[in-house]
């Protein structure tokens, strides 16, 4: 069985709401103010790996989103070697091994570089730890050093913690494939897109259709397996987020020996608007043991 510790869903749940979930009657899902949703490790040269050798460079990058899709953001985070701790949310066990800041709001977003200690010990926990101010709202110096947002609003703090490479289970991220909605593929291009004469497009109030996403059928890295009640090979968690519209859940389970990779959620366009309008849809995808990938597509309702 593989030692290093997974975060299960309840784990992810409560995270995703420490970092977003700011108004206790807002859905999980819902992209209604700013929300910090995951972190990716990838080690330089290869980043579909994870899990970085003592030694070698590993870039975290953060994933944070808001209604507006050109909104900028201040951040603050450090690198670190994790503490020996039972927690889930990791703490620093000495200085910063690198630090990364915006004080004002820059539209890039928020990434860590550094390196992994070459003296360390393989299989050791590190942490990057910070996080971001609201759409638009500059950092600002806090009572005691802490980090503010200069407008008083609350530091959104987000902590993501990996393990280097032990040689026994390396990890690699699981990785998106095709994104449709009924028969429509959402391509990777509509990522960027904000004109809704480029976009796909549906009908306002049209009902209930159905989001479906496929991983890379190597998603699931194989377990190291101590007896045969052991996984063989990962578990994965598919999270969904809207803008626009409502979905009927906000996970999808792929478990060890689901033959397929892939997930589906109920999306109903909104009922009412006077124009149209873009919906924007983010999926992150985690394997519990720091591997993470995340996407965006996105589609324009009309009347």
């Amino acid at each position: 069985m593989n030692e290093r510790r997974g975060k299960g869903p309840a784990l992810w749940l409560a995270l995703l709401c420490a970092a977003g979930c700011g108004e206790p009657l807002s859905p999980v899902e819902a992209i209604d103010g700013t929300r910090v949703l995951a972190a990716k490790v990838e080690v330089a040269g290869d980043a579909r790996r994870a899990s970085p050798l003592p030694g070698e460079d590993v870039t975290v990058r953060w994933l944070v989103v808001a209604p507006d899709p050109a909104a900028s953001f201040a951040y603050s985070f450090d690198a670190c070697v994790a503490a020996d701790s039972s927690f889930d949310l990791a703490e620093c066990a000495g200085d910063a091994l690198a630090t990364a800041e915006s004080v004002e709001p820059v539209a890039e977003p928020p990434l860590v570089s550094f390196t992994a200690p070459s003296d360390g010990a393989s299989g050791a926990r590190l942490a990057v730890i910070g996080g971001v101010c609201s759409a638009g709202v500059a950092l600002a110096d806090g009572a005691g050093g802490e980090r503010a947002c200069s407008d008083g609003s609350r530091f959104l703090a987000a902590n993501d913690d990996f393990f280097s490479d032990d040689g026994r289970a390396p990890n690699t991220n699981p990785a998106f494939g095709d994104i449709s909605l009924n028969e429509l593929v959402l391509g990777p291009e509509t990522a960027t897109l904000t004109d809704c004469a480029a976009l796909p497009s549906v009908v306002l109030g049209s009902g209930p259709r159905t989001l479906g996403v496929r991983l890379d059928p190597d998603s699931r890295d194989p377990l190291v397996q101590t007896n045969s009640a052991d996984p063989a090979r990962e578990s994965l968690l598919i999270s969904y987020f809207v803008t626009r519209g409502n979905l009927d859940h906000a996970f999808s389970a792929v478990e060890s020996d689901d033959p397929d990779a892939s997930g589906s959620v109920s999306w109903t366009p909104p009922p009412h608007a006077d124009e149209p309008t873009l919906a924007r849809f983010v999926f992150v995808v985690r394997d519990g043991r720091g591997g993470t990938d995340f996407t965006e597509r996105r589609l324009c309702v009309v009347p």
